[in-house]
């Protein structure tokens, strides 16, 4: 059984042959396996892998220049007393930050999800542009309505609506993770755009249920675990 590596199709540069995070990938396709899925199956599961893959990174990387006076809001790394470690930040990951993806229009968790509502002038007053921090090359605009991130080298933006805080919740906390959720989707749509398979894409331009085209439909959601 062969299988053609998914590409990651960088339009400036070389391509990139992927390789795969050995134990956990060996692990699922082999268990798929064992189980008799086909080819077609055993595919999609190999390109489901390498789209977590490099999603997980993108936010990591967010999570890397996304700053608030200075201060990355949601930092990456975080200690655990429990794994040594050299780095003071602790082990790699995404630290508080969870991704979820799913494939085929299933929506995911939404539990710890903002609340989109009407315009909210507690939301917007606390926030400055010029104190949030961005990914190199990354377009951010925080308007009345909400926020616009529009990632290097494209016109497609990605908009989040303001939170309409409930009582006692910090409104500053809320505006800072509606941010957040612009500035991953929108990285999230560049590796759906540029994840081909022989020289063809094979995931949606953008997260959602639905795909006008060719490719694998997918969605996409972020909670806080802390």
């Amino acid at each position: 059984m062969h299988f053609t590596a998914p590409d990651v199709l960088d339009p400036y540069g070389a391509t990139i042959a992927l390789r795969w995070f050995d134990h956990w990938a060996d692990d699922q396709l082999i268990a798929a396996c064992a189980a008799g899925a086909g080819d077609e199956h055993l595919l999609a599961l190999a390109v489901a892998q390498a789209h977590y893959a490099l999603a997980t990174l993108a936010v990591h990387e967010v999570g890397e220049w996304y700053t608030y006076r200075g201060h990355q809001v949601y930092p990456p790394h975080r200690p655990d007393p429990y794994l040594p470690h050299d780095e003071d930040g602790g082990p790699d990951g995404n630290g508080q930050v969870v991704l979820w993806l799913t494939y085929g229009g299933a929506s995911g968790p939404t539990d710890d999800q903002p609340r989109a509502s009407a315009l909210s002038h507690a939301v917007r007053q606390p926030l400055h542009r010029e104190d949030v921090g961005t990914l190199p090359g990354q377009t951010l605009i925080l308007a009345p309505h909400g926020v616009t991130a529009t990632p290097p080298h494209t016109a497609l933006p990605t908009c989040t609506s303001w939170t309409s805080p409930q009582e006692n919740e910090d409104s500053v906390e809320l505006a800072l993770r509606d941010i957040h959720q612009a500035m991953v989707i929108s990285e999230l749509g560049v590796v759906a755009a540029h994840l081909h398979l022989s020289g063809a894409p094979v995931l949606a331009r953008s997260p959602g249920p639905h795909l006008g085209g060719d490719g694998v439909a997918w969605a996409a959601s972020v909670t806080y675990d802390g």
